[in-house]
């Protein structure tokens, strides 16, 4: 579960870190906010929920194993916990 958070973080950061990589070394922008409208936030805004978004139905999609049948939860035998399954 973890990995699939920072995926998430990862992927809604992603289009920020873009286009501040471009203001940097595209246009030269020394200063760290300068160069950020409204419209280029709102935008970057946009591109990380669509990402984010994308990614969610993509794992959602093929992410699944066989469920069809009874679930059966973890349990203990002879010491050694069996992992939760589906028979």
């Amino acid at each position: 579960m973890l990995r699939v958070t920072l995926t998430e973080i990862a992927l809604f950061a992603a289009p920020f870190i873009v286009f501040a990589l471009y203001l940097r070394f595209g246009r030269g922008v020394d200063s760290l906010l300068a160069g950020w409208t409204t419209l280029s936030f709102g935008v970057c805004a946009l591109i990380a929920v669509a990402l984010v978004a994308a990614s969610l139905l993509f794992v959602e999609a093929t992410g699944r194993g066989g469920t069809t049948g009874a679930y059966v939860p973890p349990t203990w035998k002879d010491g050694v916990m069996v992992p939760g399954h589906i028979e």
